[in-house]
């Protein structure tokens, strides 16, 4: 007969859990962004706050960067002009311009 062990099932499903309750569906954080701001040469211009002003967008492989309809596009179809949303995902280096890790990136539709 199969036994079910409980406490494996238990931590089977919390993990799950832990793994998927940071994000929504589209891969971005469960949170608002930080700043949102216009894409100029891959960088932010025109934050909602200004300590992101010049913050480079094009940071890490692992940042989800997804246009207005969540669909998955790549940093270098941030095209300049275009409205993002943008998750940071570390401390920010103390310099001009800042430095920070980006968690994700959306395009406003």
């Amino acid at each position: 007969m199969l036994r079910t062990r409980p406490a494996a099932a238990l931590v089977a499903v919390l993990t799950l859990l832990a793994l998927t309750s940071g994000c929504s569906g589209d891969g971005l954080p469960a949170r608002e962004p930080e700043v949102t701001g216009v894409v100029q040469d891959l960088e932010l211009t025109e934050p909602s706050d200004g300590y992101y002003e010049r913050l480079g967008l094009a940071r890490d492989e692992d940042t989800v960067v997804v246009d207005a309809d969540g669909e998955p596009i790549t940093t270098a179809d941030l095209r300049d002009g275009v409205e993002v949303d943008v998750w940071v995902s570390s401390a920010c280096a103390e310099s001009f311009p800042v430095r920070c890790g980006i968690e994700a990136v959306r395009v406003r539709g």
